[in-house]
């Protein structure tokens, strides 16, 4: 229900601007993740890394600040320490203010700060003494902010990197490049 509510609220600030007040974008990036992982089961913290990917749109309002939604698909996260092995599995949704410093007309600047509904489902492995998993699964709002660097391709498209971050009560951080698409604005 507060994706829905998320979603519904940014495409109501998008509909009653007028469609001069600045521009749209889609965009998709390739992401690495990093993150830490502890356990009740052994009070072991795994250090783990994944691959995944996001989906973004926006709208900036004015040339320094912009909304934006993103779905995040953060991957599966896998390791084993001894007998005892996690796997996690994180998607994550947000919805951001942006704001953007241009440096010229080729690059910029930017930074985000929102909140994000982030999910982990959680299975943890201990085979000793015998084999037995603990699952979990966990959906909470938190904290997200990043910083990245735009670069225009054109009048529609662009390239994007970014580094993002997330409170959560471990450590999720992750780095992402991607394409944009721009559409809309003077």
């Amino acid at each position: 229900m507060k994706r829905i509510l998320a979603v519904a609220v940014l495409a109501i600030c998008g509909l009653w601007l007028p469609a001069s007040a600045g521009e749209g974008y889609v965009g998709l990036s390739y992401i690495d993740t990093e993150a830490d992982f502890g356990t009740s089961v052994s009070g072991v913290s795994y250090d783990a890394s994944s691959d995944g990917w996001k989906l973004f749109g926006g709208y900036n309002l004015m040339k320094y600040f912009g909304v934006e939604a993103t779905y995040y698909s953060l991957g599966g996260f896998d390791e084993t320490i001894g007998s005892e092995s996690i796997s996690a599995d994180v998607q994550v949704f947000d919805l951001c203010g942006r704001g953007i410093l241009p440096i010229g007309k080729v690059f910029s600047v930017f930074a985000r700060l929102g909140y994000s509904s982030v999910k982990v489902d959680l299975d943890v492995t201990d085979t000793v003494p015998m084999p037995m998993t603990n699952s979990a699964s966990t959906t909470d709002w938190e904290l997200l902010y990043g910083i990245g660097i735009g670069v225009n391709l054109g009048r529609n498209f662009g390239l994007r990197a970014e580094w993002e971050s997330w409170d959560v009560e471990t450590s999720l951080d992750a780095w992402s490049l991607g394409v944009v698409y721009r559409f809309g604005g003077n």
